[in-house]
């Protein structure tokens, strides 16, 4: 004859079966409603955060028609087809319950421009070709060479910083060239002033930047900034040489 305690068990385990049994098949039911039914089928693609590329265009790179198993859809493959353009930089996908596919888009953003084969194009901060130039491109973007392949990254970065910290003259609108060369970095600004940094020195090329800001709003100030041809800070520390044109 059973015990209570017996009993207790018997119920206890009785129990814990009959909810794993529910939870399983309430398991089971969610994954069929999901994939196997047409219960939530793709109506709608949401494109949100695009710029340049158009919506039509993202949607035709998923190669979806509308009507597919919204649980069903392969989000992998669709954000390696998106990124496939080389305008967009970074794509995250989700799906919105009853019928939406939201596809949120970070574009490339353009840095400088790039001369390949005598034609131009649009870099971003990775060195990644985005698109050909437009002429009104040459006022925003300054032309960059690099000839030093060690420093490329660092060089980007210096750009993307002089980008982000318009206070410093000259502003980055006003480089019409950079060029990284083997052992010194130069810049061209719109109004042809050649401006030499070292590429090797115990301070980065922020601290050069701001040294020479101070030297141009000296110049500005004295109204002698057309006179000026060439300014070196790849001096000893803490110098700098300024040229006038003759």
């Amino acid at each position: 004859m059973p015990t209570v305690t017996g009993k207790i068990k018997y119920l206890i385990k009785n129990r814990l079966l009959w909810i794993l049994t529910a939870v399983l098949f309430s398991l089971i039911l969610i994954i069929y409603l999901l994939y196997f039914t047409d219960l939530f089928i793709l109506k709608e693609v949401r494109v949100i955060n695009n710029k340049k590329v158009g919506k039509k265009e993202i949607i035709a790179l998923t190669g979806l028609k509308g009507g597919e198993r919204l649980f069903s859809i392969p989000i992998d493959k669709i954000k390696k087809r998106i990124l496939l353009n080389p305008k967009i930089e970074k794509v995250v996908i989700a799906k919105r319950l009853p019928y939406t596919l939201e596809i949120k888009i970070k574009e490339r953003e353009p840095l400088a421009i790039i001369t390949v084969d005598n034609k131009g194009y649009l870099i971003d901060k990775n060195g990644i070709i985005i698109d050909t130039i437009l002429p009104e491109d040459y006022q925003f973007y300054p032309v960059v060479e690099i000839k030093n392949k060690k420093f490329k990254d660092k060089f980007l970065n210096f750009l993307v910083w002089l980008k982000n910290h318009k206070n410093y003259l000259p502003v980055y609108e006003n480089l019409a060239k950079a060029i990284l060369e083997e052992d010194k970095l130069i810049f061209v600004t719109k109004n042809n002033i050649k401006i030499y940094f070292p590429l090797f020195s115990e301070k980065d090329w922020t601290y050069f930047y701001k040294n020479l800001d101070r030297i141009m709003a000296y110049l500005y100030e004295k109204e002698l900034i057309e006179k000026v041809e060439l300014i070196r800070l790849d001096y000893p520390l803490g110098s700098a040489l300024i040229k006038f044109r003759s």
